[in-house]
């Protein structure tokens, strides 16, 4: 699971994006747009933290470099491809482990789930960092503990549903509440199942979550990525989701409000 699991998912999102490049890039466009905003809105630029780098489709790895002392991507596995981007920039490195607290919390022979909360993430250089971004991990960050535990553990379907709300609103408050610097999250929301222009079915990928307010208005988006065109998952149906991505900065008055 520590290594293996995490490969295979990278490799089977990397054949994916080739596959569905063009429906992808829009998404991949604003990802990057919303990052480089969200840099040029720090006070000061020392360090930059992104949080599930994966391949770097949405991360403007070149950007962050040139306008940040030290950029630290973190994510469980790195991908050759990206060991050797990250080579071009002198003042990148790369940050291998798990931002849950989980697998520390096993390793000391604890489980979470029933009456035992997630642990604290473990969010590297979160109380140094000038810029923390989550990066589309949001949503993937409790599905493989999820399904450990359900083999090891026989963790019950509600019991993972509150795990998962429980990762995620910890996940989400550290950046929002608890980071010195800016914090930037990108995460799908929601699922649509589409035969054509038609909605065939929804999903909402964080029930009950909910974001800490923003500055502004201006500070939070939203938009569509067409993740799986008619063809690539189903013969006849398309899967969409839909993209919100928050904004937050330390000691910001909405002009709106005032």
């Amino acid at each position: 699971m520590r290594n293996h699991g995490y490969r295979k998912c990278l490799i089977e999102l990397e054949f994916r994006h080739k596959r569905n490049e063009h429906a992808w890039a829009d998404h991949i466009l604003s990802c990057r747009t919303f990052i480089v905003e969200a840099a040029d809105k720090c006070p000061k630029h020392g360090a930059a933290v992104v949080l599930g780098s994966g391949l770097l489709l949405e991360v403007p790895l070149r950007s962050l470099s040139e306008r940040f002392d030290r950029v630290y991507l973190v994510d469980m596995f790195h991908m050759s491809a990206v060991r050797v981007e990250a080579k071009k920039h002198f003042n990148v490195k790369l940050l291998y482990g798990d931002i849950t607290g989980i697998f520390a919390m096993m390793a000391e022979e604890d489980y979470p789930g029933g009456s035992i909360p997630a642990p604290e993430p473990r969010i590297p250089h979160l109380k140094h960092a000038d810029l923390i971004v989550s990066a589309n991990c949001l949503t993937h960050l409790a599905p493989p503990f999820c399904a450990y535990l359900d083999h090891a553990r026989h963790l019950t379907e509600f019991d993972q549903d509150r795990l998962t709300l429980q990762i995620m609103a910890a996940h989400v408050d550290e950046i929002a509440n608890n980071a010195t610097g800016v914090g930037a999250i990108i995460t799908d929301s929601e699922r649509f199942v589409l035969a054509g222009d038609r909605v065939v079915s929804r999903r909402d990928l964080i029930p009950e979550l909910h974001f800490p307010e923003t500055a502004s208005r201006a500070h939070n988006l939203e938009w569509q990525w067409l993740m799986s065109p008619a063809g690539e998952d189903h013969e006849t149906h398309g899967i969409e989701h839909t993209v919100v991505a928050r904004l937050y900065e330390r000691f910001v008055i909405d002009e709106e409000e005032e």
